[in-house]
């Protein structure tokens, strides 16, 4: 019996020291202090039937509030003068919103109008430009096709590429960029390279850059004809 009695009582002490341990710990961490001990020992003051049915009351309370701020004013009848208010206030609204209506219509129209003569003044723009692009290759076609061309190309062609450079610069100097252009374009491959490369040795890099962009348009201008050939 008093061993017994021995094993309770050092179970016991054991608990309260493994309480007042873990109790010591919650306020080392920090995880509890005055304030939370107070809330916990309110939590259990309260039997839990009594507290659901605080909540409920204050969950009545608050959905009668909502009911009564939502509800609709009463009706207050118009004698006729107010009536004719009402009606005078209304048909002014209509009017704006009329009025409204009216200027976002115009704006639209305008709008559209606008767009209609840009489209026109492209199209415009656009057969401008296709009929001064087959006009230059008619030019172009009736350039190249010329009995007086093939001979000119066939001379320069001939020359060496230094006094060929000299001649197609004399040309450049009178604006007959398209001429140039059109007689290296019609040359074989090592003639011209040798030409450009003339152009570079004098210090003339950009517009052997330039002319060499050109024949390379000039081959693009000239595949739809090709094509249609």
């Amino acid at each position: 019996m008093k061993t017994l009695t021995k094993a309770i009582l050092v179970i016991a002490i054991l608990n309260l020291l493994a309480v007042l341990a873990g109790a010591g710990w919650l306020f080392s961490s920090g995880r509890i202090n005055k304030a939370r001990m107070t809330n916990m020992t309110m939590l259990f003051n309260e039997p839990v039937a009594i507290e659901e049915a605080k909540l409920k009351a204050e969950q009545a309370q608050i959905d009668k509030e909502l009911a009564e701020q939502i509800k609709p004013l009463p009706a207050i009848p118009l004698n006729a003068q107010e009536r004719n208010l009402v009606r005078v206030e209304m048909t002014q609204i209509d009017r704006q919103r009329l009025d409204r209506m009216k200027r976002e219509v115009k704006n639209l129209q305008d709008t559209l109008r606008r767009e209609r003569e840009l489209l026109i003044l492209d199209r415009i723009d656009l057969q401008k430009e296709k009929e001064e692009f087959g006009a230059m290759r008619d030019r172009l076609a009736g350039l190249e096709g010329g009995k007086q061309f093939k001979k000119s190309l066939a001379t320069i062609t001939g020359m060496k590429s230094k006094d060929a450079k000299t001649v197609l610069s004399n040309l450049l100097g009178d604006s007959k960029k398209e001429e140039v252009v059109t007689y290296l374009s019609s040359m074989g491959d090592r003639e011209r390279t040798s030409i450009l490369t003339e152009f570079v040795k004098s210090g003339e890099d950009q517009l052997a850059a330039d002319l060499l962009e050109s024949i390379r348009l000039r081959g693009l201008e000239s595949t739809p004809s090709d094509k249609a050939d």
